[in-house]
C-alpha cells in the first residue's frame, strides 16, 4: 500500500509539471516547426502547403550563415569578456564584512530590475555627443572634434558587457562566498602571488560555476537584440535582429525558420562546449 500510495504522489507531482512543459514548451515548438515548413509569406491556418523553401533560401545565400557565425563569435566574445569582469570583482565582494556584501548584492538584484531597453537609452545617452562624454569631454579639452561613440561595435560591446556583468556576479557570488578561505591562505604562506592564487588555486575550484554561469550568459545574449539594434550600426547587428524584422514584415515562415538554424547552431555550441569543460567534471567524480 506505501509503495502504491508513493507511485500515486509521484504521479500527481508530476503530471501538473509535464502538462506544464507541454503547454509552454512543446506545444509553442511544434507550432514553430509547422510555420518554418510552410511557404513563405503564409502559413499552415492560412492554406499555406509544407514547403522547404525557406530552408533553401537560408543556405543558399551565405549571408545568413555569416551572420550566424557573427552572432556566436560576438556572444562567445560577450562572455568571456564578462567573467573576466566579473570573476575579481565578485572575488573582492565576496572577502567584505556582511554588511557591505549585503549591500552590493541589494545593489546588483536591483541593477538587474533595469530592462535591457532602458539600458540601451542610457547609455545612448552617455556616449551621445550633446549630452554625453564625448562633449564633456571636448568642452574640457580633452577632445578635438568629437562625435557620438555610437552606433558602432565597441559602444555595442560595451553595454552588452555591463549589462552582463550583473547577471555573472550573482550566478558566481554564492559558491565564491562558500569557498575555502585556508586554500588560498596556505597558497600565500608557500609563496604564490595573489595572480598565482587566482590562477591555480581558485579558478580551479570555481571551475564548475565558472562554466555554468558562461553558460548561461551565452544562452542570455544569443536571444538580445535591443542593445544590438540600437547601439550599433547594421552591420554589428546579431541575427536576432533579422529575425526580430522579418517578424514585423509580417514573413513569420522565414523568421521561424531563420530561428530554428539558430537554435540548431546554439545546442550545437553548447553541446561542444560541455564535451570540452562540462565532461571534467564528470571524469573527476568518478574517479
Amino acid at each position: 500500500m506505501t509503495t502504491i500510495d508513493s507511485r500515486k504522489t509521484n504521479l500527481l507531482t508530476t503530471l501538473p509539471v509535464l502538462l506544464f512543459v507541454l503547454l509552454t514548451s512543446v506545444l509553442p515548438i511544434c507550432f514553430l516547426l509547422s510555420n518554418a515548413f510552410s511557404e513563405s509569406g503564409t502559413s499552415l491556418d492560412q492554406g499555406g502547403g509544407l514547403s522547404l523553401e525557406n530552408f533553401r533560401e537560408i543556405f543558399y545565400d551565405s549571408y545568413y550563415f555569416g551572420r550566424m557565425l557573427y552572432t556566436v563569435s560576438l556572444v562567445l566574445l560577450v562572455s568571456v569578456l564578462t567573467l573576466i569582469v566579473a570573476m575579481p570583482l565578485t572575488i573582492v565582494i565576496a572577502r567584505l564584512k556582511n554588511f557591505w556584501r549585503s549591500t552590493w548584492v541589494v545593489l546588483l538584484l536591483a541593477s538587474l530590475a533595469l530592462s535591457e531597453v532602458l539600458t540601451a537609452y542610457a547609455w545612448q545617452i552617455i556616449l551621445s555627443k550633446s549630452s554625453g562624454l564625448p562633449g564633456w569631454l571636448e568642452s574640457l579639452g580633452l577632445l578635438t572634434d568629437s562625435n557620438s561613440w555610437w552606433p558602432g561595435f565597441p559602444a555595442m560591446l560595451l553595454v552588452l558587457v555591463y549589462f552582463s556583468i550583473p547577471i555573472a556576479m550573482v550566478m558566481l557570488l554564492p559558491p565564491v562566498s562558500r569557498m575555502d578561505g585556508s586554500l588560498s591562505d596556505t597558497a600565500r604562506m608557500m609563496g604564490f602571488s595573489k595572480i598565482e592564487v587566482l590562477w591555480r588555486i581558485t579558478l580551479p575550484v570555481l571551475r564548475k560555476p565558472i562554466f555554468q554561469t558562461g553558460l548561461l550568459l551565452f544562452l542570455l545574449n544569443t536571444g538580445g537584440f535591443v542593445i544590438s539594434q540600437q547601439l550599433g550600426r547594421p552591420s554589428d547587428w546579431m541575427f536576432s535582429v533579422f529575425i526580430a524584422d522579418f517578424m514585423r514584415s509580417f514573413n513569420v515562415p522565414f523568421a521561424v525558420a531563420l530561428a530554428l538554424c539558430l537554435l540548431l547552431t546554439v545546442v550545437l555550441v553548447v553541446g561542444v562546449a560541455y564535451l570540452a569543460f562540462g565532461r571534467q567534471d564528470v571524469d573527476s567524480r568518478a574517479v
